[in-house]
């Protein structure tokens, strides 16, 4: 399911020079990205400043920033203050914002979001529209013209954009960008990346949903700082991400994570991927509101309605929190459920956090509260006694910016060269 980079690189390699043992063309990018990162965290800076941050010979760093002001990534905006030895002022520096645009598209089941984001990543323009259902090609014709629409709105040019990050919900070969299979759009073997690339003229990289909320959780949200991490992601389907020592984890064709179609011991339900008793099919959203239309064919009482065609795993949760019973135990089933998949991830990868995402997330402790109880008894007990079990932080809109911040990512060459080179 995965495919693409992400915002963890960052974390992969500390923050100083590479010595002179290291590949020269490598050595040169890493700098160049650390020149970059101090400028764009401390502007205006000067170049004295920038060269005993990052502990680089002052004509290194002058010939990076050269480089950089050239490209247009940084700018100088004047004298700064003398300092009390006297002498000349320094030229102070600045992270151009403008000096790119990027472009983030969230492909759902129902609605496709795209942001166009500056140099920084700060949003610009969002748009909204219904997923194009049906042939692939035509689908992504038409989210092409509404890129192009938003990029216009934003103010923004097609010559200016840097890069497109896409997350969709199926999975991804990590290498071509192609789209092997998502169900719940009707897509098998879609060519995503190259289609868009000869559409936008740029750089599209395409990721799963899922890798697509860990990125921006680990960036900017719940896992900040953490080394390893999980997210297991819940809404139609299930599907877990995973950092290890600060570095996404893909596997070898970029499907690293589709715990949602391991088999739960004892279970018989019929899942989409042909086979039966996978997680997903026993737990997931759309199993959650099986679960409460079979109890009322059953005759058991509820303040849902279980003839609802538009009955959603959200409308659960909600009669939960109100006190309905049988939605509290639905969810309770389903958190156990979940839970003993939770403690198999904490076995194989020893996490400092899980993360729970997806729609269902947002049913808080009645699921969550099952799901932690069922973990904690069926993994190691050495191995929970520092993990943290979490809702995400950035809920619905974390996909997108996740997106946003893989093209933010791989506009930058620091990001290309830890994850191509």
């Amino acid at each position: 399911m995965k495919g693409g980079a992400t915002g963890v690189a960052g974390t992969a390699v500390s923050k100083r020079p590479i010595g002179s043992g290291a590949d020269h063309s490598l050595m040169r990018e890493l700098n160049r990205s650390l020149v970059l990162d101090v400028i764009k965290e401390n502007s205006p800076i000067s170049r004295a400043a920038i060269a005993k941050q990052t502990s680089l010979a002052k004509p290194t760093v002058s010939a990076i920033i050269d480089d950089l002001i050239a490209e247009g990534l940084v700018r100088e905006i004047g004298p700064g203050q003398t300092t009390s030895g006297g002498g000349r002022p320094p030229i102070l520096l600045e992270f151009n914002g403008r000096s790119q645009f990027l472009v983030g598209i969230q492909v759902g089941v129902k609605r496709t979001t795209i942001v166009v984001a500056d140099a920084r990543g700060e949003e610009l323009e969002r748009t909204e529209m219904s997923t194009p259902h049906g042939d692939a090609s035509a689908a992504l014709q038409r989210i092409s013209e509404s890129v192009h629409r938003s990029v216009a709105a934003a103010g923004a040019s097609l010559k200016r954009l840097g890069a497109v990050g896409v997350c969709l919900p199926g999975l991804v070969d990590l290498h071509t960008g192609v789209c092997l299979l998502a169900p719940n759009l009707g897509w098998k073997d879609v060519p995503v990346a190259a289609t868009l690339t000869a559409s936008l003229g740029v750089p599209v990289y395409v990721v799963n949903t899922v890798d697509a909320a860990l990125v921006v959780e680990h960036v900017e949200g719940v896992a900040r700082g953490a080394q390893d991490a999980v997210l297991l992601y819940i809404g139609r389907g299930i599907g877990a991400a995973f950092i290890t020592e600060g570095r996404l984890l893909h596997g070898a064709s970029g499907l690293a994570g589709e715990i949602g179609h391991c088999h739960l011991p004892g279970a018989s339900q019929p899942c989409n991927c042909g086979k039966v008793g996978c997680l997903e099919a026993e737990a997931d959203a759309r199993a959650i509101v099986r679960a409460v239309r079979e109890a009322v064919a059953s005759g058991r009482g509820t303040t849902l309605d279980g003839s609802d065609e538009d009955l959603r795993a959200e409308d659960v949760a909600a009669a939960a929190a109100e006190g309905d019973e049988l939605s509290l135990e639905v969810l309770r089933d389903a958190g156990r459920r979940i839970g003993v998949a939770v403690s198999w991830l904490i076995n194989l990868f020893n996490p400092q956090i899980v993360v729970i995402g997806g729609g269902i997330a947002g049913a808080g402790e009645p699921l969550l509260g099952p799901l932690r109880e069922a973990a904690l008894e069926h993994a190691l007990p050495q191995a929970t006694s520092q993990v943290e079990i979490k809702p995400w932080a950035f809920g619905p809109n974390a996909t997108v910016r996740g997106a946003v911040l893989v093209a933010l990512q791989y506009a930058e060459t620091y990001y290309r060269v830890i994850f191509q080179g």
